[in-house]
């Protein structure tokens, strides 16, 4: 334990931080969760939001944020039409 009242007063912030990010990260992991599970359209803009809001607050990175969003896109473009493959429609503009 420590015996400096600035410390004490740190170590009393930090467990306030901890639990704000704690949920904050702990809604983004349910979120994404409930979209692939779901594989709804129309709760893509809400996990977006939540996404954005986490960046915004500096949980996330940016990158991740980014990647998150695309891989939720992915997720959701794949239930609907399950005969596109991204990475086939890739090479083909590779190749043309």
């Amino acid at each position: 334990m420590a015996n400096i009242k600035s410390n004490i007063k740190n170590i009393r912030k930090i467990k306030r931080q901890t639990l704000r990010n704690k949920f904050v990260l702990t809604n983004l992991k349910t979120v994404t969760k409930n979209v692939r599970s779901s594989k709804d359209a129309a709760s893509l803009p809400y996990a977006y939001k939540k996404i954005d809001s986490a960046f915004a607050k500096g949980k996330i990175h940016k990158n991740k944020a980014n990647r998150l969003k695309s891989r939720l896109a992915l997720a959701i473009n794949k239930a609907k039409n399950p005969a596109v493959n991204p990475s086939a429609v890739a090479n083909e503009q590779k190749n043309s």
